[in-house]
This record gives structure tokens, C-alpha cells and sequence, in this order.
């Protein structure tokens, strides 16, 4: 399951700081926190969801600890504010700001024990649909 992975990328005593959520301590609350955004997806009010992963620099390497910083944008295609209201593209740019740990707590080498997630920047745009909504869905014969 998709949580399940998410959550074997990290130490059980990561600290999570999110942009606009605060901080947490250990990968429960952190998951936690994020639950809604998962939530949105699979509820509707996030109607597609695409994040590319940009830039990946590695600004200190150890032989246990490592440090990253990663840029990425998000596209966000959402569900108008109210009733009524039409959808509209959230494009986010963000960091990834990352220390790491070797030999983590699942024994699979590398997890990550303190992120930083910034919003570098924001905006709001129309979107347009090359194909339909309800097209999008990918059919095996």
C-alpha cells in the first residue's frame, strides 16, 4: 500500500516540518499530518495530482549521515472553493530540505530522519483539459 511505502522512507523519529502545518516528532504524527492531503486525493477535491521532481543536490555525504535539498513542482488540479465554482491548477513550487540516516529502522539502508518542506512559491490557474475528465481513466482490454 501506497502509506506503507511513504512511511519506509523515513526513521521513526523524524522530525517533519511542513509549510503552512507545522512540526511533528516521529512518523506516525507526521503521517498523520499528512493524512488529508491523501484524503483530498482519493476524496475527490484533488482531482488529478502531479509532482515532478527536479533538481537533487547531495550537499553533504557521510558514511551514516547524509544532507539533500530537492526542487519540485506540484499541479494540482482542485475542486472549485464552493459549490459551483470552477475547478481550477494550484502549481506550487517546493524544497525538499533532507537529512538522512544510514541503516534506518527497517533495516533497507537510507531513510530520511529530519525534513524540511518549504512553499517556495504559489499560484492559481484555469485548467484545460486536453482530455476529458472522465476519459482519463485508462482502460486494459
Amino acid at each position: 500500500n501506497n502509506l506503507a511505502q511513504v512511511r519506509a522512507c523515513f526513521t521513526e523519529d523524524v522530525k517533519g516540518t511542513y509549510a503552512n502545518r507545522g512540526t511533528v516528532t516521529g512518523v506516525d504524527p507526521m503521517l498523520a499530518m499528512l493524512r488529508s492531503h491523501f484524503e483530498a486525493m482519493s476524496g475527490g477535491a484533488i482531482r488529478v495530482c502531479t509532482h515532478f521532481m527536479g533538481t537533487f543536490n547531495v550537499d553533504s555525504l557521510l558514511s551514516h549521515a547524509a544532507e539533500t535539498e530537492t526542487y519540485a513542482l506540484a499541479f494540482l488540479v482542485r475542486a472549485g472553493e464552493k459549490p459551483g465554482d470552477p475547478d481550477y491548477v494550484a502549481m506550487r513550487s517546493l524544497r525538499y530540505l533532507d537529512r538522512w540516516r544510514r541503516g534506518g529502522d527497517n533495516g533497507l539502508g537510507w531513510q530520511i530522519c529530519e525534513r524540511i518542506h518549504t512553499l517556495d512559491w504559489s499560484t492559481k490557474v484555469s485548467p484545460d483539459f486536453a482530455t476529458t475528465m472522465a476519459k482519463r481513466v485508462m482502460r486494459l482490454h
